[in-house]
């Protein structure tokens, strides 16, 4: 399971949205100067069921962060990326809104899990 293969896949479309403007969707630290960006982190990750003493299944915990700016509606694209992490598998995400005042933005928190198969049985 390439847990961010499936993030950046999901939410690729929001990329090419004009209205959005969201330049990129990246893993780990953002370092470009868009105004609005993405960026992800794996919290945990964890086999969850096992066979023949083997990990057979894994759960992956990640974090999506939105940054925009706090004079742009966020709450469009907010619902947009939880609807499409959903929709990619991932549980419903919970979402934490926190405003950021060095960097005038809101930085949208999107916490999930998805379960697969480990990479043992994939080898």
């Amino acid at each position: 399971m390439n847990v961010n293969s499936l993030i950046t896949t999901a939410l690729q479309p929001l990329i090419a949205n004009p209205d959005i403007k969201t330049p990129t969707v990246a893993f780990g630290m953002y370092k470009g100067t868009a105004a609005t960006y993405i960026n992800f982190n794996h919290v945990d990750d964890r086999a969850v069921i096992y066979a023949d003493n083997e990990p057979q299944i894994d759960v992956a915990i990640v974090q999506v962060h939105l940054f925009i700016p706090r004079t742009v509606n966020h709450m469009t694209l907010k619902k947009q990326i939880r609807s499409k992490l959903f929709k990619a598998g991932f549980t419903y995400p919970v979402v934490t809104t926190l405003e950021e005042n060095d960097t005038d933005k809101f930085h949208i928190i999107f916490e999930c899990e998805i379960e697969g198969n480990t990479e043992s049985e994939v080898i």
